[in-house]
């Protein structure tokens, strides 16, 4: 509990990791720095905790017992540490295969080693338990003693309300932040200048390096409730009425003053973040974020924060915090990838952790933007690196990122939950996470329950502990993350500017947006079509009312009661609602279909199934002898029981395959083919056009001009010369 909500013990226990890597490596002779969860801190704790215990129902005298105990799990540990200093030797040892093999042995350890290390500390602690279990001498049953336990239960109820109610107030203090957060009336101000440009999606330019970097984060903070300047110098004027100051990346000498400006613009109460990136230096070592962050104690390293799996997927571990709390990390929520990590010291706090990579340290020498070798060698830190920390600064606060990545065009789609609640954190003047008088109450409660648990030890006084812990706990994240909630609004623009991927309901799509069954250049096109694209991770019924489009595409668990009548009632507001499913994938949204007059394969249950009707392309737009094609990946037909819904492209067999229907205020669109929106059949990431066209890019284009009702819809090049455009016939498909 202490090292999750309480950065000062979380730095502490950071120190000892050190100091147990330095005492392996110096008797090795090979370097070694890890961080806790490497040092295997926990393990540590776990069985020290443990043998403690056992010898409080052992007879005196103690003293030698507890030596013996507490060297032989000293040593058990310090042989796991000289093992985990010889990785970086055992994998020049095992050459690794060459070529794409199926499975080796030499393979396996390459992908075990370092990582899976810790297991072995696992098991050397789990014979040094076993050895107490089997040599301890236990003392037998005395029952004058259990008499005078049970005259005593008096007392044991005491302790046992007393440990309850520290552990219900335990989290309170260290978890609980009910302040509201809000981006309503703040001022955030971009510095202009940096490794960076302000571009964002347009027709035209396709593929992933298309989608700009930073063009979008005015539009998201406005969305948000908030004013955004883009300043030119970061003048007294342009930060006079500011809340937050962003520097994105600073990579070009500070000009006379701006320093002193920006240092005292926070001195005065403003917050300022700073997001730096991996092996970036002068030649005499110096950097541009580094010299912003003078007055602090944190320092953006020369060096790569490596991950073993892609974007730190379910590799964090952030610190009890109002912007993080509830927030999880299995589809990089955080977007932190390739950045460098952060050195910090009290009084600076760690905000966010990658327990599972290291620090590949930069080579100025390196022709790749001076990275390392990709190989974790001795003496880089292996695991546990900072990646995001924070510091107070006279009235205000400084919080600083080794890594841009989170803000830009295309990953803010995912990780805006988090940077929406990072600006209403940073905006936000009364709003401060770990303040001295928290840390220290934090601790001397956990010290105080330590204590209690200990003096009069008894299972039911822990079970009711941890039960208390654990409740308070849960509802003090809870409360905090609602507390935290800041949710994008489209209704700020007119018309309504945000659209809504849904990835709520397990969707065939991948979630890694360039693959060629991701959504990237779905979401390009969205921003091309001037929509703050998003990626809906958690269903919220208030979210979508804020919302102009929302797209589902083959979503493999269905919409429950409530969900469909959220849908319902955002399209009969005024919303638009696009779902791609094949026949294949239909079923868990079919019962959603139905609440609308739709059905895809048949138009009901008793009909013969379908023949599919596969790859094809289908002209949705015409003029004289000139027609524009849309092209399917592996479609459907697609039924509605509206006589008035309009079809928007044929299959083979005259049989509608996209059908578009007005419901309410809003439309409803159904498109018969899981993969019309995929990159495979959209827009590939190095932006080549699908057989020299660009036939989709410009489908969605016109489309969503219907779906808006734009005045002046958008007509495709090839029939912007005609008098007349008609829409599709029967026997349309090629």
């Amino acid at each position: 509990m202490a090292y999750i909500s309480i950065p000062s013990i979380w730095l502490i226990s950071d120190k000892i990791s050190h100091i147990f890597g330095t005492v392996a490596g110096s008797v090795t002779g090979i370097p070694l720095l890890t961080g806790s969860t490497f040092a295997g801190i926990d393990f540590l704790v776990l069985t020290s905790t443990f043998w403690i215990l056992c010898l409080s129902f052992t007879p005196k005298p103690k003293t030698a017992r507890a030596i013996y105990g507490f060297s032989g799990i000293l040593g058990g540990h310090l042989c796991y540490l000289f093992v985990l200093s010889y990785a970086p030797k055992l994998l020049e040892a095992a050459v690794e295969p060459a070529g794409e093999e199926i499975w080796s042995w030499a393979g396996l350890f390459h992908k075990a080693v370092p990582w899976n290390l810790p297991v072995l500390a696992c098991g050397i602690h789990l014979i040094i338990a076993a050895s107490v279990f089997r040599w301890l001498q236990w003392p037998a049953e005395n029952p004058a003693e259990e008499k005078v336990t049970i005259s005593s239960r008096r007392n044991k109820y005491m302790f046992g309300i007393s440990g309850a109610a520290l552990a219900i107030l335990l989290p309170v203090i260290l978890a609980l932040y009910p302040n509201q957060l809000t981006l309503q009336g703040k001022k955030i101000v971009f510095n202009e200048k940096g490794f960076l440009n302000w571009l964002k999606p347009e027709y035209g330019q396709y593929g992933r390096l298309s989608s700009g970097m930073y063009g979008m984060l005015p539009v998201f903070v406005e969305s948000l409730g908030g004013a955004s300047l883009i300043s030119e110098n970061l003048s007294e004027n342009d930060l006079s009425d500011a809340d937050v100051l962003v520097l994105l990346f600073p990579d070009d000498p500070w000009a006379e003053g701006q320093l002193e400006r920006i240092w005292n613009f926070v001195r005065k109460g403003g917050s300022l973040l700073v997001m730096g990136e991996h092996t970036t230096a002068d030649s005499d070592g110096s950097n541009r974020f580094n010299e912003v962050l003078e007055p602090t104690d944190m320092r953006v390293e020369f060096d790569c924060a490596t991950f073993t799996v892609g974007g730190w997927l379910q590799s964090y571990d952030s610190i009890i915090h109002p912007a993080a709390a509830g927030i999880p990390d299995e589809r990089n929520q955080f977007g932190v990838v390739i950045g460098a990590s952060l050195n910090i010291s009290l009084p600076a706090r760690p905000l966010l952790i990658g327990r599972w990579g290291w620090s590949d340290m930069g080579d100025q020498g390196s022709s790749r933007a001076m990275m390392g070798d990709d190989i974790y060698n001795p003496g880089e830190r292996l695991g546990d690196l900072i990646l995001a920390a924070e510091q107070p600064l006279g009235k205000g606060r400084v919080i600083a990122f080794g890594d841009t990545s989170g803000l830009t065009n295309g990953i803010n789609v995912s990780s805006y939950v988090f940077t929406s609640r990072l600006f209403g954190y940073l905006a936000g003047h009364n709003n401060n996470a770990h303040p001295f008088w928290r840390q220290l109450s934090g601790i001397f409660l956990c010290l105080l329950l330590i204590i209690l648990t200990l003096t009069k030890f008894n299972a039911w006084h822990v079970t009711l502990i941890i039960l208390c812990l654990s409740v308070s706990m849960a509802l003090s994240q809870t409360i905090t993350q609602r507390s935290d909630e800041i949710l994008p609004d489209g209704r700020y623009k007119t018309p309504n500017n945000l659209a809504l991927v849904d990835s709520s309901h397990l969707e065939a799509y991948s979630g890694e947006s360039w693959r060629p069954d991701g959504v990237g250049g779905l979401m390009l096109t969205l921003m091309r079509n001037n929509y703050l694209a998003l990626s809906l991770s958690e269903f919220s019924t208030k979210q979508l009312a804020r919302a102009d489009l929302y797209i589902s595409i083959a979503p493999s668990r269905s919409f429950s009661q409530k969900e469909q009548e959220a849908i319902k009632d955002f399209v009969m507001n005024g919303g638009s609602f696009i779902i791609a499913a094949g026949m294949e994938q239909a079923g868990p949204c079919s019962s959603l279909l139905s609440q609308f007059g739709f059905a895809i394969g048949t138009k009901s249950p008793d009909e013969l199934e379908p023949v599919p009707l596969g790859y094809f392309k289908s002209p949705y737009l015409s003029s004289g002898n000139q027609q524009v094609f849309v092209r399917f990946h592996a479609a459907w037909p697609v039924y509605c029981n509206d006589s008035q819904a309009r079809v928007i492209a044929y299959g083979r067999y005259n049989v509608p395959v996209i059908i578009m229907r007005s419901f309410g205020k809003g439309k409803v669109a159904v498109i018969g083919d899981t993969c019309f929106a995929m990159n495979k059949n959209l827009e590939y990431e190095g932006g080549e056009p699908f057989e020299g066209m660009r036939e989709n890019a410009d489908f969605w284009r016109w489309f969503i001009t219907v779906l808006r009702d734009q005045e002046g819809t958008w007509i495709p090049p090839a029939l912007q010369t005609q008098d007349s455009i008609n829409k599709p016939e029967k026997e349309g498909a090629n």
